[in-house]
This record gives structure tokens, C-alpha cells and sequence, in this order.
């Protein structure tokens, strides 16, 4: 996170490192993402729709452990992929999951402010689940905007913490909902709309009804005799399959997505004149 803002970092190396996860794991994970699975499909189609697949164009993740989007950017886009992570244990332990995958990639232990691309900017600068860890998001934003090509995408996904899941986090784990910034869809959108070198793409709530982001059920597993959960996680499982037929929406979407694409400079010179 920004080291020169600390002030504005809703998290800290700390606390990834203590208490988010454990840094003593040393089971490589496994990254395959199955497209063809509900929580994966509909983000699958989203992105097929509105990024070129092509396996000259250059990706970067931004806060990329365990590896598991460079594995399925490079897998299904064909994407020479690399990420950045300044907690140097989930660094190291990416890059060993990638070459166990087959996935050739460069992992960089950095701060994504400081970092200077060795070989230039990117084609396309995705993050998942980090733009909310911070109080102010217009500079997060900006600098997805300033490691992309001009003509080049940024791809922002945040968990959609401002319905359901927010709600139920907040009652369940007080800590780690503080350590959101709660924005809409809109909020995000707001943010990409002050970066002068950006166009807005598309973006919303994305995904059918889905309560990963509210972390009920490792809360549930903790709290209830393990056949009470099972059951419980069956009927709500059911939930699911029922649930395809409600609209994706601010209060039930587990996920909030956005895609803008860098201004090149003829875009600029038009909008000037």
C-alpha cells in the first residue's frame, strides 16, 4: 500500500501479514479458476466481452497473491502477466504457485506507488480487492491509469460491500469491515470520472446473489456443530441456484466491477478542440 499516504491505507503490511492470513503456510494453492462454475462464470463472459484476448499485450496485477488471476488472465486471454506485492512471505509464495501452474510470470515485491515497470507500461492494469482499502480512492485509481498504455485498459473489482455483505460483515467481524472503504458502484465510477486521461468502459454490480464477501460462513463454521453447518450450507447452496433469476444489484451482488480505458493522444488532442 502507499507508504507516503498513510493516512489514507485503510490496511498495512501488518496487517495482511498477522492478521488477514498466515504467513507460516506453506501449501502451494492450487489457482485454476473453472469458468464454467457459477461464482466464475458470468465474471468469465463480463470480461471476455470487453477485453481483447491477445498474447502480445501485457498485464499487470496489482496486489496479485496467491497468483490466481495471472494464472486465469494468461490462461484464458493469453496475457504475458505479471504482478506486484509489497508483503514479501505472499510474494514469495505466488511466484512458487505460478511455476508449479506452468505460468511464466514476474512477481515484484513492491509498494504499486513506488514501482517502475522495467519494460514500460501495461496493456492492461487489473486489481481485484484492493481499491477499497483505502479512504480515498482517486489516487489508487490514478495510478492504475499511470502504469497503462495509452489506448491500454484498467480493470478494478472490489467486493460490492455496500449492501448485504457489508451489512453482514459489519455485525459479524467489525475489524475487517473497518479495514473496507464501503463505496457503491457509483462511489468507484466517481473516482474514474476526476482522472482526466481516463474513458469509462462499462461497470456495475456483477454476480448473482452470493454472500463470500461477508465472511458468514467461516464465522458459521466456527460458531455451529459441523453437521448444523453442512445442512445450513446445503440449503443455502439452494439459495444459489434459485437466486439466477434476481437481477445483479447494489444490495445483493457480491461484486463491484469497473473497466476504463486509457486516453491515447489523438483522444486527448480531440477532446481538447
Amino acid at each position: 500500500m502507499n507508504e507516503k499516504e498513510p493516512n489514507n491505507a485503510l490496511t498495512s503490511a501488518n496487517y495482511w501479514q498477522k492478521e488477514f492470513w498466515q504467513i507460516g503456510e506453506s501449501e502451494v494453492p492450487d489457482l485454476k479458476i473453472d469458468v464454467n462454475n457459477a461464482e466464475y462464470r458470468e465474471w468469465h463472459q463480463y470480461l471476455k466481452r470487453y477485453l481483447p484476448a491477445d498474447s502480445h499485450r501485457r498485464l499487470v496485477e496489482l496486489g496479485c497473491h496467491p497468483g490466481r488471476y495471472l494464472w486465469y488472465f494468461h490462461t484464458h486471454f493469453g496475457y504475458q502477466v505479471e504482478g506486484i506485492e509489497y508483503v514479501i512471505p505472499a510474494c514469495e509464495l505466488t511466484e512458487r504457485a505460478l511455476a508449479v501452474h506452468d505460468i511464466p510470470a514476474k512477481i515484484h515485491a513492491a509498494d504499486f506507488f513506488e514501482f517502475t515497470p522495467e519494460a514500460g507500461a501495461y496493456d492492461i492494469v487489473f486489481s481485484q480487492g484492493v481499491v477499497e482499502h483505502f479512504v480515498d480512492v482517486i489516487p489508487v485509481v490514478r495510478r492504475h491509469a499511470e502504469l497503462a498504455k495509452p489506448g491500454g485498459y484498467i480493470v478494478i473489482v472490489i467486493p460490492n460491500h455496500a449492501g448485504l455483505n457489508g451489512f453482514i460483515l459489519k455485525h459479524l467481524d467489525r475489524k475487517v469491515y473497518d479495514a473496507h472503504n464501503q463505496m457503491s458502484f457509483r462511489d468507484l465510477k466517481q473516482a474514474c470520472d476526476q482522472i482526466p486521461e481516463l474513458e469509462f468502459v462499462t461497470g456495475g454490480y456483477l454476480s448473482r446473489f452470493n454472500l463470500s464477501p461477508s465472511n458468514l460462513f467461516p464465522w458459521l463454521l466456527q460458531k455451529l456443530p459441523l453437521i448444523v453447518y453442512k445442512v445450513f450450507f446445503k440449503l443455502y447452496y439452494y439459495t444459489l441456484l434459485a437466486a439466477r433469476i434476481v437481477p445483479n444489484t447494489r444490495w445483493l451482488s457480491p461484486n463491484t466491477i469497473l473497466i476504463a480505458k486509457k486516453k491515447d493522444s489523438t483522444d486527448s488532442k480531440s477532446a481538447d478542440s
